[in-house]
């Protein structure tokens, strides 16, 4: 038996305004040149452009100015640590 051990212990999730496939590559590409290993996906299917960001810290602001870096509009709907939802919970 293999045990991993889960070295992301934070998810964020975002509402965007990316439309394209183009334009998600792009973002996705310019979110993974930020200098901690991250996960990221964006649903373009769903209606409000999911984008998921797993990460070993909480980096709701990088993802933010990098996301708007692109002119593209990017809300946190919310986010989590260890699976536990953070809601208004401020990280400093």
């Amino acid at each position: 038996m293999i045990t991993v051990k889960a070295m992301y212990n934070f998810v964020s999730v975002f509402k965007t305004n990316i439309q394209t496939l183009t334009d998600k590559l792009v973002v996705l590409e310019g979110l993974r040149s930020l200098r901690i290993p991250i996960v990221v996906s964006l649903d373009l299917e769903d209606e409000d452009r999911v984008l998921r960001v797993e990460s070993p810290e909480h980096i709701v602001s990088q993802v933010l100015k990098k996301v708007d870096e692109y002119d593209f509009k990017c809300e946190e709907l919310d986010s989590f640590v260890r699976g536990v939802p953070l809601g208004n919970v401020m990280l400093s």
